[in-house]
């Protein structure tokens, strides 16, 4: 079983849009999955609950209610982490994974806080898990933007990957309303995010390592 938390103490970077749609990428793929949903808000939670009975099923949990017990058979394990997580609940969690993604977006707050935070984990990665990976994702971009070009060399110079960028796509916005995925919508209308996704599911699953 491999284990996935999504985390970024700024809100609105993403970090369910992420969750979900990896979790559909699994279940398209017949990989048992469950989605652990820790914010208080429960959006993952949400989303599954408007999920067609004909898509693939994924497994839900709230991970504010203590511990979570997957099918025998789960293949993945996704951690939808809320914003505002102190770094003591953060290092407990990556103690729990094998991949650490972190979502920013293309903006000067967000970057800034990106920084402080990456700074302020790896060493809690170090300490609590070495054998985990970690890796940041530009998320929202508009590549013809000043502000994609200036996320994009601020992720490359930290000291961790940068493992891919998706777009600003109204798919997403789509999935969330329906309950599913990018991967489980039609090719035309997505073939252009699927793409972006190539490149962060093989890092993901240890097949590529980007810088």
């Amino acid at each position: 079983m491999r284990s996935i938390l999504v985390v970024n103490p700024k809100g609105g970077c993403g970090k369910t849009t992420i969750a979900t749609n990896l979790a559909t990428y699994y279940s398209v793929w017949d990989m048992p999955t469950a989605l652990v949903d820790l914010d208080p808000q429960q959006s993952s939670m949400d989303w599954l609950r408007i999920r067609p009975k004909d898509e693939n099923p994924i497994q839900g949990f709230n991970g504010l209610k203590g511990k979570i017990y997957p099918e025998p058979d789960t293949q993945r394990v996704i951690y939808d982490c809320p914003a505002r997580t102190d770094s003591k609940k953060v290092a407990r969690l990556i103690a729990l994974v094998d991949v650490v993604i972190i979502p920013v977006m293309p903006s000067a707050i967000d970057m800034r806080v990106a920084a402080s935070f990456i700074a302020d984990i790896v060493g809690k990665v170090k300490a609590t898990n070495s054998t985990a990976i970690m890796g940041v994702v530009a998320n929202r971009t508009q590549k013809n933007y000043h502000s994609y070009s200036a996320l994009i060399d601020f992720l490359k110079a930290l000291d961790i990957p940068f493992v891919g960028a998706l777009r600003n796509s109204q798919n997403y916005v789509k999935a969330a309303d329906s309950g599913v995925g990018i991967f489980e919508m039609s090719m035309s209308e997505t073939q252009a995010d699927m793409k972006e996704w190539k490149p962060l599911i093989a890092w993901v699953e240890g097949k590529r390592v980007l810088k």
